[in-house]
């Protein structure tokens, strides 16, 4: 157990900005963890359902707003659950010594490089999901990722003696808009293992993270 004591979008690279004191939730993948195939048609679906709201006249900027969001956790949801089924590609993570490598990056940058506030992550077979607060406003997000990714997948790698791509180059993350959503997606991350039978209580996944200072 790990007890040490969202504007949102799907795409190659992660915003060159940040700012402090904003929350971000971000999900990364292995490498070939879903089909490009499926990935196109779920792309595909989300756009045209979002072109729907948009053109929608009947609806009010607020209203497609929060039809948006809605839109936004429906395609979230079906990557999420095809990475939990675990239907396409490499599932290293379930090895305790690799996923140890990510969780050791995590940390990083919360306690060495003290470059965001680590809130809580989740790792999983084939993905993971971080949330964080930034600290160095003007340290960009994507450098960080780049500096995460990069590290574990060369231990992982060495750990593994291959070589070549680990994690998917795209990243899906979301800027959290108020203290209700961090609580939602706080209990999302955590209960991950929890929602498809791996545990009964999300303390007992031996890489789940929780700030105590978020404790809930």
């Amino acid at each position: 157990m790990l007890h040490q004591h969202l504007k949102h979008f799907y795409r190659r690279n992660l915003p060159d900005y940040s700012k402090n004191h904003v929350e971000y939730f971000i999900t990364g993948r292995l490498d070939g963890t879903l089909p490009a195939l499926v990935v196109q048609q779920i792309q595909e679906a989300e756009a045209l359902e979002k072109l729907k709201i948009e053109n929608d006249l009947n609806l009010s900027e607020t209203e497609k707003k929060e039809q948006k969001d809605k839109l936004y956790r429906k395609y979230f949801g079906k990557y999420d659950h095809l990475m939990d089924n675990e239907t396409h590609g490499p599932t290293w993570l379930k090895q305790p010594e690799l996923a140890q490598i990510v969780a050791n990056a995590f940390f990083h940058f919360n306690s060495t490089d003290k470059k965001y506030e680590l809130i809580c992550f989740c790792i999983m077979s084939n993905h993971f999901h971080l949330v964080f607060k930034m600290i160095q406003g003007n340290y960009p997000i994507n450098k960080i990722m780049q500096s995460i990714k990069g590290f574990s997948a060369r231990m992982i790698n060495k750990k593994l003696g291959k070589s070549g791509d680990v994690w998917q180059d795209e990243n899906y993350d979301r800027i959290v808009r108020n203290g209700e959503e961090l609580g939602r997606i706080i209990r999302y991350t955590l209960n991950n293992p929890v929602k498809i039978g791996l545990v009964e209580k999300w303390e007992d996944w031996e890489f789940n993270y929780l700030n105590p200072k978020y404790a809930f």
